[in-house]
């Protein structure tokens, strides 16, 4: 191996560590509020070969619960409108659960008052508290809360039911 080579080598394995490192790295947001975080699992949803976003799981303790608090991390590799979120949300919720038209409509409405337009390398954060709710972040900054604790729970389904859109990112998201 020439002398050259080896150089770039030292120059290169460094960064692969610092990548892997930072991939595992919980959101200072969630890290603020719980002493201990645990990553549960990830996974990149894809839609027709096209990688949509990377989803993350984050707890407060190493086997996920719904009665402890918890973060859902999405880090977009696309651009997505407020509302087209918002009425996608709307729908996710609608396949997993029955809700009655006043409550999508409130709930359509709280999305759009808490949703930003997402870019391409946008995060958004939503850290989930069993008795005070959602927690909405978007790049770092909150955006809103969903203190109704019923609306909290379906809006996190989302992403954790396993009878939602994407069961296998589901799946990988809970550690299974």
């Amino acid at each position: 191996m020439s002398y050259k080579k080896i150089i770039l080598l030292f120059l290169v394995i460094p960064l692969l560590r610092f990548e892997a490192f930072a991939q595992n790295t919980a959101p200072n947001e969630f890290g603020k509020i719980c002493p201990q975080v645990y990553l549960i699992g990830s996974s990149d949803l894809n839609f027709l070969a096209l990688k949509v976003y990377k989803i993350s799981l984050w707890s407060e303790d190493k086997k996920f619960s719904y009665d402890k608090k918890f973060a859902i991390e999405i880090l977009y590799n696309m651009n997505f409108s407020k509302e087209d979120l918002a009425k996608r949300s709307i729908e996710e919720i609608k396949k997993t659960t029955s809700i009655s038209q006043e409550e999508e409509e409130t709930y359509y409405q709280k999305l759009i008052s808490i949703f930003s337009n997402i870019k391409k390398g946008d995060q958004k954060l939503a850290i989930f508290d069993p008795k005070n709710g959602v927690k909405l972040f978007h790049n770092h900054n909150l955006k809103g809360d969903i203190s109704d604790l019923k609306f909290a729970r379906l809006f996190v389904d989302i992403w954790l039911n396993e009878n939602g859109s994407y069961p296998k990112v589901t799946k990988k998201i809970l550690g299974k």
